[in-house]
């Protein structure tokens, strides 16, 4: 029986690109929120919430080296990528949101590196 893989700093990386992208996306969301807004648009920002709890969950369980909250952690954060540009165009986001896209991105990249998809899935080919 041979010993556990430490964790990759790939890894530990990504993770806290994960959670500085999650507390953006919350704080900047909660602003829009509370903001005196058509409720249209402070929805926009509860989406954003949302989007960063779940991201912090699941950046959480990715860093046990659980490839399937790695995937879903990957998923989420492309669509958020996706989805926050849309929501510049039809209300109102806050610029600590469009700064979480750029690191949200990074974690990503990280997250999808040969070493961290190693980590996560012992079996799968390098």
């Amino acid at each position: 029986m041979s010993a556990p893989q430490p964790r990759p700093r790939v890894v530990t990386a990504a993770f806290w690109c994960w959670q500085i992208a999650a507390v953006l996306l919350i704080v900047g969301g909660l602003l829009v929120v509370f903001a005196h807004l058509p409720a249209v648009q402070r929805g926009s920002g509860g989406i954003t919430v949302l989007a960063g709890a779940g991201m912090a969950f699941l950046a959480g369980r990715s860093r046990t080296g659980d490839s399937r909250f790695r995937r879903a952690a990957i998923a989420l954060s492309l669509a958020t990528v996706v989805l926050l540009p849309l929501l510049v165009m039809f209300g109102v986001v806050h610029v600590l949101t469009l700064l979480a896209v750029l690191v949200l991105i990074a974690g990503t990249v990280l997250i999808t590196r040969p070493a961290a998809a190693a980590w996560s899935e012992p079996g799968s080919p390098q």
